[in-house]
């Protein structure tokens, strides 16, 4: 036991006589700490890594139940499956790339990577989407029994993959919500695609099953296909859209443009006139360049607490923004 007593008696922070171990007090309060929370990037990246690896296992055992069942509606999933588990994968790589952050060659960052690997995943569905197509078109050409204990295999593997890609729905969805992802986006979009297409699969197997000793039961398995390859160019069509738009530098959404013009609005007596508003997505990143005109009385001082006032305000209810306002006085093209 140490006694200290002086420099904490001359302090005033406690008064008296007093027996102080300092290993006791400095290792009670480490252990009180809370453990450090990872940033918003890294639980991304480990949320797509988990991604990739349970779409890898998802591969594995449902390549095995299609070939045990030979059902064309869990084949269908595989093909999908496949071009997401590939997208993912890509997705997870860009992540990485893009959290480096700024860089003397690129000063917007590497946001415009996680847009182009969005679309990397449309080009995957799309090329997936026509995969299961042609296979279905076979199986309605040719009628094919499926393998009663396959499907079996299949449906247990069906309900594993079911509970998976609802985890990960629900997972992506509240990251996406947290900040504006394309990934993360594309990401959870896909697993709520996937989330139902599994469902089709396994009422199709179900139904093949109880309806096995009707001769129209071999078309439930390729009309299950045709759903779900519906619901897959659903999902091209959303993912590819947002990506496309954010790589050729369209401006915000309107909703967001309403926010701008009303903390404008707010600040109206304090300026001469508006010259113009510039706006684009890098990424995750929104980028606002607002021109003002201002009095020619007015300080610079002043100029300045008014944009400092206008920015603060704006980046407060647009998240993931970076604002720029320059005094102007001609309106810019």
């Amino acid at each position: 036991m140490i006694i200290v007593k002086p420099i904490i008696v001359k302090s005033g922070i406690i008064k008296g006589n007093c027996n102080i171990n300092p290993h006791r007090h400095i290792t009670g309060k480490m252990k009180r700490e809370k453990p450090i929370k990872p940033s918003l990037s890294q639980q991304k990246e480990r949320s797509i890594l988990l991604g990739v690896i349970l779409g890898l296992f998802g591969l594995v055992t449902g390549l095995f139940a299609a070939l045990s069942a030979n059902s064309t509606a869990i084949l269908s999933e595989v093909l999908k499956n496949a071009g997401l588990t590939i997208a993912v994968l890509l997705s997870w790589l860009s992540l990485r790339k893009v959290r480096v952050g700024k860089t003397e060659g690129y000063n917007y960052g590497y946001g415009k990577l996680e847009n182009f690997s969005g679309l990397i995943v449309a080009v995957v569905m799309i090329v997936s989407f026509f995969l299961i197509l042609y296979h279905t078109v076979e199986r309605f050409q040719t009628r094919i029994e499926m393998h009663p204990v396959g499907v079996d295999i299949g449906l247990v593997f069906s309900v594993i993959a079911l509970i998976c890609s609802i985890a990960m729905w629900n997972h992506d969805y509240h990251l996406a919500k947290k900040e504006h992802s394309p990934v993360m986006e594309s990401l959870w979009r896909l697993y709520r695609s996937k989330t139902i297409t599994t469902g089709v699969v396994i009422l199709s197997l179900l139904l093949s099953v109880v309806f096995r000793n009707h001769g129209w039961s071999l078309y439930i398995d390729p009309v299950g296909s045709i759903i779900v390859s519906m619901f897959l160019a659903y999902s091209i069509y959303s993912v590819s859209s947002q990506s496309m738009y954010d790589l050729l530098d369209r401006a915000l959404e309107e909703s967001l443009q309403l926010v701008i013009l009303r903390e404008l609005a707010s600040h109206f007596n304090e300026y001469e006139a508006l010259h113009g508003i510039r706006s684009r997505r890098t990424g995750g990143n929104v980028y606002i360049e607002i021109f003002l005109e201002f009095e020619d009385e007015r300080k610079m001082s002043e100029v300045q607490q008014i944009i400092d006032s206008i920015k603060t305000d704006l980046e407060q209810k647009i998240q993931g923004s970076h604002v720029v306002i320059a005094p102007t006085r001609s309106a810019v093209t």
